[in-house]
């Protein structure tokens, strides 16, 4: 009989504990939750690429900025800013600096600049650096970056030529070449003409 009271007083200690733990954990979650909610708002992601395979010295090379902002709130005085050193590259077209009043929740811009390296090699590359506010006229400004691209390789002109040279030469040979295993199995097999063969009788 003590036995079963013991195992009663076990079951039912056990049984407040699992209560007591989840209902601590139920309020650990609100109260996680609540944190998350608290801290709601604007969180931008930002996409650094380059829109052509292959870089040539002295060719353009378009670079696209794309800024989304997966967050649930818009984000205000977003300002973008990227530096190209100018003793490897020169700016053609665009800027490596952009600004946007607002980029709602679930939005992205795009932002294109054109550079063209100097001199061929492998070129350096930084992270475009891009800050915004939460809300307008905030004193608090979030800060974030895009991606790296590392080494940049930009190859020379003399590559460009044979990337972009027709190879007439090459393949000149290589139809000599195919016409030429068409044609030596049809002499070789060519029956012989009858005045040959009249020769071979006499």
């Amino acid at each position: 009989l003590m036995v079963g009271r013991f195992h009663e007083r076990v079951s039912v200690s056990t049984v407040l504990g699992m209560v007591r733990f989840g209902v601590f954990a139920a309020v650990c979650l609100g109260l996680m939750v609540g944190v998350c909610v608290a801290e709601g708002g604007a969180h931008l992601l930002v996409q650094k690429a380059m829109l052509t395979n292959k870089h040539f010295a002295g060719s353009d090379v378009p670079v696209r900025y794309r800024i989304f902002n997966v967050g649930s709130g818009a984000a205000y005085d977003v300002q973008l800013e990227d530096e190209w050193s100018p003793e490897e590259f020169e700016t053609v077209s665009g800027l490596s600096t952009g600004n946007w009043a607002k980029i709602p929740a679930g939005g992205n811009i795009s932002h294109i600049v054109v550079v063209k390296a100097h001199t061929y090699g492998y070129k350096t590359t930084s992270a475009a650096r891009v800050t915004f506010k939460q809300a307008p006229g905030s004193d608090e400004t979030h800060v974030v970056h895009s991606n790296d691209l590392g080494l940049m390789p930009v190859l020379s002109v003399k590559d460009d030529d044979k990337s972009s040279n027709p190879h007439l030469a090459e393949w000149g040979l290589f139809l000599l070449g195919a016409i030429a295993l068409v044609a030596l199995p049809i002499v070789l097999l060519r029956p012989p003409a009858p005045s040959d063969a009249k020769k071979k009788m006499k």
